[in-house]
């Protein structure tokens, strides 16, 4: 842990990427997967010790559970569900499982957080606050516990009696190759304001409209429509010169390809400029000309 007694080792300690996060709480958000991962790796090579969980695929609260149960060698007696998850971080703070005293603290890193946020928002609040307060707990016996995960979401607090803040970001991205080859994932992402009727009809219209524009760059895939946070559909609306249509919201289209291409290239004769990576190294964002694809849709 600190030592505050030793000033010259505490200036130094107070530098560490741990500190940063330990000193305004246990449970933490990243936008995307690139600084969760960057966090796991900082955390890693302080001495923690990280469980990183994919929760991007769960379908239930049962799932979580169990990736849970997995993850951190849960007795087989545990009932999976929030008492007893509970229960079971008590004992991971206590070091009974799913930690070692020998490593410097105890990390949960979850990825695709948003998909439990979707199923069930009670749920993936309470989880939160399970941790926050057995992490608490921890604290007592020298061990920091912090809990990472993946999401969009803003209004994840409060847990354990503390708002979710964004979780620090000591590093940039890798720039995408350009051009991208057959090894990269390239996701695309188009913002349209729908309705969720209209958004069932926008990707029916938009699938010929892709496997046309698509077809000499390689494999593609619609990756599915969600609703853009509230931080980003306020932005978005700031420089509107209008609102939005009636009934519609602000949504999120993602297209996965993998294949070869630039980083600029158009699509009905519109560009779509690159905007960044959000990813891990080999998967990148770029954002496609709403506009151009509206009219090829005729949406």
């Amino acid at each position: 842990m600190f030592d505050p007694t030793n000033r010259e080792l505490f200036v130094d300690q107070r530098q560490q990427f741990d500190w940063s996060l330990l000193q305004n709480g246990q449970v933490f958000r990243y936008d995307n997967g690139f600084e969760l991962d960057s966090a796991c790796v900082r955390l890693g090579d302080l001495g923690y010790l990280v469980h990183r969980i994919d929760g991007s695929r769960w379908t239930s609260a049962d799932d979580m559970h169990a990736a849970f149960a997995a993850a951190m060698s849960f007795p087989s007696y545990y009932g999976r569900n929030l008492d007893a998850l509970s229960d079971v971080l008590s004992d991971v703070a206590a070091y009974s499982y799913g930690s070692d005293p020998v490593t410097t603290g105890t990390v949960l890193a979850i990825a695709g957080y948003d998909t439990l946020v979707q199923i069930d928002r009670r749920t993936a609040r309470l989880v939160l606050d399970c941790f926050a307060r057995q992490a608490r707990l921890a604290g007592l016996y020298a061990h920091p516990m912090l809990c990472l995960v993946e999401s969009s979401g803003t209004d994840l607090g409060p847990v354990g009696g503390l708002d979710v803040y964004r979780g620090s970001v000591w590093d940039v991205a890798p720039d995408p190759p350009d051009p991208f080859g057959d090894t990269d994932i390239v996701e695309f992402m188009i913002q349209i304001y729908l309705s969720d009727a209209g958004a069932v009809e926008y990707v029916a219209a938009l699938r010929p409209v892709l496997a046309d524009f698509l077809a000499d760059v390689g494999r593609w895939q619609i990756l599915g429509v969600s609703s853009a946070s509230e931080s980003t559909a306020q932005a978005r609306a700031q420089f509107r010169g209008e609102p939005p249509p009636a009934g519609t919201r602000l949504m999120e289209v993602f297209i996965g390809v993998r294949g070869a291409g630039t980083s600029r290239f158009s699509v009905m004769g519109s560009s779509m400029p690159f905007i960044g990576p959000t990813c891990d190294s080999s998967r990148w964002r770029r954002r496609c000309s709403v506009e151009a694809v509206r009219r090829a849709t005729r949406l």
